[in-house]
């Protein structure tokens, strides 16, 4: 029954997506999926295949989720992942977005990652942006304090407002 399933889920993403899939590249420097209705992990896993490294991947509003995000571990890098809006993303993801050493950049706005998930982050010597969102921004405080204490060369940008520290 597995592999029956297996079949109907290719078929469906290769009537969906076959031909940007032979289309697709090894390297990117903006590779956008915003414009792709119902985009999941399924579909991402699929059209990712060739792709060894993007310099921009645009996840904006798409239904992927924390399997997406663990695919890109293989690549030889990625700059930017912006995935605002991405709620199929929570704290489960943080261990691979940790070892995505490359990244420079991180959108995390409107998703289901808390402060306490970005505080599990590491290996991230290149990151220089970190931008997400909190319910409260006056409860994460201290949070926000030992957050930047992680990542001390790191702009954060919380609700869409650039934290400042004292230095």
């Amino acid at each position: 029954m597995a592999k029956r399933t297996q079949t109907k889920l290719l078929k469906k993403l290769q009537y969906r997506y076959g031909k940007m899939a032979e289309r697709m590249e090894e390297y990117y420097h903006h590779l956008d999926f915003r414009g792709l209705d119902d985009f999941d992990d399924d579909g991402f896993a699929y059209l990712m295949e060739k792709v060894k490294g993007v310099d921009m991947l645009d996840l904006n509003e798409t239904d992927i989720g924390n399997e997406s995000i663990k695919l890109l571990i293989g690549l030889e890098y990625v700059k930017e992942i912006r995935a605002k809006g991405c709620h199929g993303l929570d704290n489960d993801c943080i261990p691979y977005l940790s070892q995505i050493p490359s990244l420079e950049f991180l959108h995390l706005k409107y998703t289901e990652i808390t402060i306490e998930g970005l505080l599990q982050l590491s290996g991230l010597p290149n990151l220089k942006t970190l931008m997400f969102s909190a319910d409260d921004e006056d409860d994460i405080k201290g949070k926000l304090l030992e957050l930047h204490a992680l990542l001390p060369d790191c702009e954060l940008v919380v609700n869409g407002k650039p934290q400042r520290f004292e230095r």
